[in-house]
């Protein structure tokens, strides 16, 4: 399975891999337990194996070696999700197999249609997007003695960026009798804390400036990361999201868990946000839309900058075979290239890989009754409403 301590750097190797004699297998399976039972996805996953087995067979441009391989990776694949896969919290699971022995699995946090692709190197266009536009969380876990600056990226804390020791004696961090002496070693302990505090603070500049971190969580003691908050320069300041406090140290999991407690509560007040400055905002001034056959429609024209929908968004519609042109209406033919229109009982899937096809921000939103009141879907436009 794909080590996430490694992952930043394997994402790298990934979008950055060049075209060889090499065959990849991109594949995107929906595993999304709110709706898709195992059996479901592994019976998607074994008809798309079956389907692209046979159109390997057929194609002569493939070497014999290469089949062989493909087909190798196939049974590596099924064995996978048939006896190691659970799928937890995940909706879409990416995974590259290649014939250079790449394996690497990125579980994603939106629905994605299931789907296989066998090219000379990864398909990484979903991945591109979706990285572009997923926030990138900095934690610091701070205390006198030591910090730590994580990062938190796609659910997950992918990597450590730096770790700091701090010069205050710990023989008398707590002291508080008021001698003289005392007094000044007190005084001596806060300025080699000041020191270390503008350390961290130099650091953290240094990974907003690189765009390494969007956003900034404290971790540790609650007097601590206060103390540091007080530090902090007006640049860190201003992507300062809040702190989560504990009396002990943090473990791995505790820090991930308070860390996604605290990104879920802010990231719902700012979708909320969002959708208020649609409906009040971006609608009366012609510059959004809202409704699945308007949001379509500006989507099928290239013109939607961010996708808002509601997690239960369902809708059916048709999706033309050829272009991949999407509408709610039912159509004789596609208006663009005259293909046949095929019916489905949900689109939903189709019109978020379409909008991250295009670069489009996505927006999931939970439980918000205007959202659901207005059609459960809306988009900011690129360009204002031409009439």
């Amino acid at each position: 399975m794909f080590d996430i301590n490694n992952q930043s750097e394997e994402i790298k190797k990934i979008l950055n891999y060049t075209s060889t004699d090499n065959l990849f297998i991109s594949l995107y399976l929906e595993v999304d337990a709110s709706k898709i039972t195992k059996q479901d996805y592994l019976s998607k996953l074994n008809s798309m194996i079956v389907e692209k087995k046979s159109e390997i067979e057929k194609n002569p441009a493939i070497s014999n070696l290469s089949r062989k391989n493909i087909i190798e990776l196939f049974s590596k694949i099924k064995n996978y999700f048939n006896d190691y896969f659970r799928p937890e919290f995940v909706k879409t699971v990416l995974l590259f197999a290649g014939e250079d022995n790449t394996w690497m699995e990125i579980k994603l946090p939106i629905n994605i249609r299931s789907k296989i692709i066998i090219d000379p190197k990864p398909h990484t266009q979903v991945l591109r997007t979706l990285m572009d536009s997923t926030i990138r969380y900095g934690i610091l876990e701070i205390d006198r003695e030591k910090a730590q600056i994580y990062l938190m990226y796609l659910g997950q804390i992918r990597e450590g960026f730096a770790a700091f020791i701090s010069e205050v004696p710990p023989q008398v961090k707590y002291r508080r009798e008021g001698s003289d002496r005392e007094s000044q070693q007190m005084g001596r302990i806060e300025v080699k804390l000041n020191q270390f505090f503008k350390i961290i603070n130099e650091k953290l500049l240094s990974l907003f400036r690189e765009g390494k971190i969007d956003t900034l969580i404290l971790a540790g003691t609650k007097d601590i990361a206060l103390q540091f908050k007080n530090y902090m320069s007006s640049g860190i300041q201003s992507k300062y999201i809040g702190y989560i406090t504990s009396d002990t140290p943090f473990s791995s999991q505790s820090l991930k868990e308070n860390a996604l407690k605290l990104i879920n509560q802010v990231e719902t007040e700012n979708k909320n946000n969002i959708v208020e400055k649609l409906l009040g905002e971006y609608i009366p001034t012609e510059w959004g839309v809202i409704g699945a056959e308007n949001t379509i429609k500006y989507l099928m024209l290239d013109q939607v900058k961010i996708l808002i929908y509601d997690s239960d968004f369902e809708i059916p519609g048709y999706v033309c075979e050829k272009c991949g042109y999407i509408t709610i209406n039912q159509q004789a033919g596609c208006p663009y290239c005259d293909g046949k229109m095929i019916y489905y009982n949900d689109i939903t899937d189709e019109v978020i890989e379409t909008a991250l096809n295009q670069g489009c921000e996505l927006i999931e939103i939970r439980e918000n009754q205007r959202l659901k009141d207005a059609g459960n879907i809306g988009a900011v436009l690129r360009f204002k409403i031409s009439v």
